[in-house]
């Protein structure tokens, strides 16, 4: 199983519009500079975000992203449907040899658990909104 960052360089972004929310739009430079990389890369996800409905952006001098609804309505759910497009869990990527009585019934074996563990993960994060990491950060922040 390959690992993606995506999911929580999205959270991150979304964290600082919660941070900046009721003023001007945030562009993608200042919030690459927050998760430590390439603005190309957060124009690619805050684009897949928008095509979600979670933000929203505007052209310009003084463009950038913001929520497209409160903070407290965003899932970590909503997040991760919006910007990793394959299940967590994936089968082989080339067909096992199908002459095999394991390779050929490893995916039929395996499918209901893996679907399982799929939805419980995404009920949990189902359960955490934005405003939710906001708060946390915050307390973080005023403990350290």
């Amino acid at each position: 199983m390959l690992s993606s960052s995506r999911f929580v360089v999205a959270v991150h972004a979304l964290s600082v519009l919660v941070c900046q929310r009721g003023k001007a739009p945030v562009c993608s430079n200042a919030i690459a500079a927050s998760v430590h990389t390439n603005p190309v890369v957060i124009r690619r996800l805050m684009t897949e975000l928008e095509a979600a409905g979670l933000v929203t952006s505007t052209a310009g001098r003084s463009g950038g992203f913001s929520l497209a609804r409160a903070a407290e309505s965003i899932t970590l759910a909503d997040v991760y449907t919006a910007v990793e497009d394959e299940t967590v869990f994936r089968m082989h990527k080339i067909d096992p040899n199908a002459d095999c009585p394991v390779a050929a019934q490893l995916g039929k074996a395996l499918s209901p658990s893996l679907r399982a563990a799929e939805s419980a993960m995404t009920r949990s994060l189902g359960l955490t909104s934005l405003a939710d990491v906001s708060q946390a950060i915050h307390r973080e922040e005023a403990a350290a």
